[in-house]
């Protein structure tokens, strides 16, 4: 696992202690069966399969992840992103992190190959969810980082930017649905 490798190798960079992945993915293994993390897996959303490498975890209770922290590491954006994740999981959704790849020309016109995120892809029965999750955006290019895959995606699946601040639902000019947190959990899970 990449990401297993990534935390051993920041745990080495942090800790000055040295930490094999095998490690890493049992303590990882711990904390999922002790219903501390679950599990997000990447899914392609170009070739419509699950891509079983890369993974993402999120904290089932994140006043958990806070106290151990001891509050020290308020990052809105991820704990929001955590809190979209749980919601959309006990309200029986089947979610992953949607990735696919583009090629694009750089600024010497050269074909560069680029990956795309999404933070979710969920889905629950018939119905289809592209979900970025974000603190604000009254910043301009955060506003088009957080958008920017959506224009990569030619397909009819509903596409949601949930913004941590209290606006009602909307259509940008590009026919994306914008929300606040608050709306967004009480109308769509």
């Amino acid at each position: 696992m990449e990401k297993s490798r990534k935390k051993a190798n920041t745990f080495e960079s942090v800790r000055h202690e040295n930490i094999d992945k095998q490690t890493v993915e049992s303590y990882i293994g711990y904390f999922k069966d002790a219903f501390l993390l679950r599990e997000a897996k990447r899914y392609d959303l170009k070739g419509r399969k699950e891509i079983g490498a890369l993974r993402k975890y999120y904290f089932i209770d994140t006043g958990l992840r806070n106290a151990r922290l001891n509050f020290a590491f308020p990052d809105e954006g991820q704990m929001l992103e955590n809190i979209v994740y749980n919601e959309l999981c006990y309200n029986g959704y089947s979610v992953n992190v949607g990735a696919f790849d583009t090629v694009e020309k750089d600024k010497n016109g050269k074909s560069v190959r680029k990956n795309n995120e999404v933070d979710f892809y969920a889905t629950k029965g018939l119905k289809s969810l592209y979900i970025q999750v974000t603190s604000d955006i009254s910043n301009a290019d955060t506003r088009e980082r957080e958008i920017r895959p959506y224009f990569k995606l030619n397909d009819q699946v509903q596409k949601i930017l949930v913004v941590n601040k209290p606006i009602k639902e909307s259509l940008d000019e590009n026919g994306f649905t914008i929300i606040g947190i608050t709306d967004f959990l009480l109308k769509y899970i």
